[in-house]
């Protein structure tokens, strides 16, 4: 029996009850499901792009990226296995970002939803001049 309220998700992390977090202004605006015990967020698809360019037009990644990063929790203290997407129960493959391949990604291979751990949005975000040279000299090679 599942008695997550209607309307909410649950963290695929740690089971916590996720809340909606406002992102952007405008035709930007969107809510994301961000867990308030580990900091991951949980984009349905197209939020996390939708997020990327809230943030080129001014959003602050700090509004939404906030808590611990990832290396301080232990996921498997709350709960261990595989992590399942909060909307189908489909098993979370874990991919590298493309541009940024030390992010790992949570991804439904199902609804296309994305997990983030804390301060992997604000990594995603930031995409600096080194990391650019390094994929430059990647696609030379």
């Amino acid at each position: 029996m599942d008695i997550t309220p209607k309307g909410k998700i649950r963290c695929p992390k740690d089971a916590t009850i996720m809340e909606k977090l406002g992102v952007g202004s405008g035709e930007h605006a969107l809510e994301v499901d961000h867990c308030a015990r580990c900091g991951a967020i949980w984009f349905d698809p197209y939020e996390l792009e939708q997020t990327i360019k809230a943030k080129d037009a001014g959003a602050s990644m700090e509004e939404l990226d906030f808590g611990k990063a990832k290396h301080s929790y232990e996921q498997t203290m709350y709960r261990s296995g595989d992590k399942h997407c909060p909307r189908d129960n489909t098993v979370l493959i874990e991919i590298p970002d493309p541009r940024q391949p030390h992010v790992m990604i949570d991804l439904c291979r199902t609804c296309g939803g994305v997990l983030l751990d804390a301060g992997e949005l604000k990594d995603l975000s930031e995409f600096t001049l080194a990391e650019r040279v390094k994929g430059f000299f990647r696609r030379k090679a």
